[in-house]
């Protein structure tokens, strides 16, 4: 078992982002959003990197068997917003073989089968043109980016309504017990609001302005 991976299933996405923030860590990917919500993803980066196709044209890759279950598939697509490196196929065997999902620096398409079936896909949109004979592998398992963000291979993806975090393999274990800290300090807070405590004085004894303040 991944006793990291499996504990930070247990915490909100805004704990992990305050972790990192204190930590010293940007690992919040803008602009790539969930297809839809109601997902907690928390898996090891599988990456892959596209580059346009010259005039041999390369393929987009039969990676897919070599996932291991529980993982994250993350494609770095450059952004592109006109043609896709996910569609349909791609989901049915990610979903059959226990991924746990896909993040795109780009779009997919197939939406309707990603939604019937219930698998977690994070991008930057969706759109139907096929990147076929557009884009290419350019390496499997190299450090890719999420836009200003560098994912590589087992490093820890967040995927939740609220977006997707990259946790780097060199602080996850920091992460997890600040992240632990600051969810266990505003649940504290939280309670003692409801019993009638000002939120000032709560704030105050449990550190609140000090739990993002980098170390």
């Amino acid at each position: 078992m991944d006793e990291i991976v499996e504990g930070l299933k247990n915490l909100a996405s805004a704990s992990i982002s305050d972790a990192l923030d204190r930590v010293g860590v940007h690992g919040m990917a803008q602009g790539i959003a969930p297809l839809a919500r109601g997902h907690h993803v928390v898996g090891r980066a599988f990456t892959l990197k596209y580059r346009p196709c010259g005039i041999t044209k390369g393929t987009v890759g039969d990676y897919i068997d070599d996932v291991d279950p529980g993982g994250v598939v993350v494609l770095d697509n450059a952004g592109r917003l006109d043609c896709t490196v996910w569609g349909d196929i791609l989901t049915t065997v990610a979903k059959s073989r226990g991924i746990a999902g896909t993040v795109i620096h780009g779009v997919c398409r197939d939406v309707a089968g990603s939604l019937e079936v219930g698998y977690p896909i994070f991008s930057r949109g969706h759109f139907m043109r096929t990147g076929k004979d557009r884009v290419e592998v350019d390496g499997i398992q190299v450090p890719v980016s999420l836009g200003d963000v560098q994912v590589r291979p087992g490093d820890i993806l967040v995927g939740t309504d609220d977006g997707v975090l990259v946790v780097p393999v060199e602080v996850e274990k920091d992460v997890l017990e600040i992240a632990t800290n600051v969810s266990e300090a505003e649940a504290r807070i939280i309670a003692e609001v409801k019993s009638g405590a000002k939120l000032v004085d709560a704030r105050k004894k449990h550190g609140y302005h000090q739990l993002q303040t980098k170390r």
